[in-house]
């Protein structure tokens, strides 16, 4: 049997689904923040292996800011998000502290916001020193009570997997 696999598709690469795997698409701060992605990362490479995770693959469906306009937008990159985002079993949103002049994530705060609304399933972790983290908690109190939100990326990485093998949909090995 084979070992369970982690593997990162990044903006723009072409994906192909996996009936074997599950994925995770990491949600949260791209502008005026540290990479955390490559945290969350290797996170997941260590946890999920060391999860069981019943022996399936897993896929971090992981954005990268890819600009081709001088405003920044970039019509290809907001597709290909909003598609990967569809083909998640779960995001992950992480709200890093950042640039503390710009720290707002609007973009991240309306995915969370669509994501929480639509009941989906979701790993939040907000860290101390983000401004914006009273909204983000009063808001997830709001559309969806009890939900656990993290201050450490590590916890939120855990929490992921964690939901991930309590979902009722059984996984399936890879052959």
């Amino acid at each position: 049997m084979k070992a369970a696999q982690v593997r990162v598709i990044e903006s723009m690469q072409e994906y192909a689904p996996r009936a074997e795997e599950r994925r995770i698409f990491l949600a949260g701060g791209m502008h005026n923040c540290p990479d955390w992605r490559h945290d969350a990362i290797s996170a997941f490479r260590r946890t999920w292996p060391d999860a069981g995770a019943d022996r399936c693959s897993l896929a971090l469906l992981s954005p990268r800011r890819v600009i081709s306009d001088s405003s920044g937008f970039n019509e290809a990159m907001v597709t290909w998000e909003h598609r990967h985002l569809a083909l998640a079993d779960l995001v992950l949103f992480w709200f890093p502290r950042g640039n503390a002049a710009r720290p707002e994530q609007p973009i991240a705060l309306y995915e969370l916001g669509a994501a929480a609304a639509t009941g989906r399933m979701i790993a939040v972790g907000v860290e101390d020193g983000y401004r914006r983290r009273p909204d983000v908690l009063a808001q997830l109190r709001c559309a969806r009570p009890g939900l656990e939100v993290h201050g450490d990326l590590r916890s939120t990485v855990i929490a992921a997997v964690a939901a991930l093998r309590a979902e009722s949909r059984p996984l399936r090995s890879v052959s």
